[in-house]
């Protein structure tokens, strides 16, 4: 059973340390890669990049993987690697959903407020202002349950 949290050593927070091994974590967490892609895509010599993914593999972010029947080596996420790049991740798009929601939800109550009453007339239905106000406090729900699981993601991976 792997565990939930991942421990910032040395190896790791020198293996971060990098803008070139962090740039070959993030290309490898589209897919693996051979050292051949890798040095066309961040446009950097094959020797860089081979002693990046070296110092990547020690830290245990990357592992090799060789084809079968072929001769061709590739380099993947290790599931710490993909854990430390999936938390930045889902941290960063909770809190955006969070501050939308809320955003949204303190507009929807400000409608309900503030909408005159000859437009709800006009209407001649359901008054907006309560439409309003039950969307208003279910987007505000939506932005504290956001934020509740960022906080979460942000304690799980520290």
């Amino acid at each position: 059973m792997t565990s939930d949290k991942i421990t910032l050593d040395r190896k790791i927070l020198r293996a971060l340390s990098s803008d070139t091994r962090v740039n070959i974590l993030k290309s490898l967490n589209i897919r693996p890669m051979t050292v051949s892609e890798l040095s066309r895509i961040l446009n950097l010599p094959k020797s860089t990049i081979h002693e990046n993914l070296e110092k990547l593999i020690d830290a245990g972010l990357v592992k090799k993987k060789k084809s079968e029947g072929r001769k061709r080596v590739y380099y993947e996420l290790t599931e710490k690697g993909r854990r430390l790049l999936l938390s930045h991740k889902t941290r960063i798009i909770l809190l955006l959903s969070s501050a939308a929601s809320f955003i949204c939800g303190i507009i929807a109550i400000y409608f309900s407020i503030k909408i005159p009453e000859e437009a709800v007339k006009a209407v001649r239905r359901v008054p907006l202002e309560q439409n309003y106000l039950i969307s208003g406090v279910i987007l505000l729900s939506f932005g504290f349950l956001f934020l509740y699981l960022a906080s979460r993601s942000h304690k799980k991976y520290q």
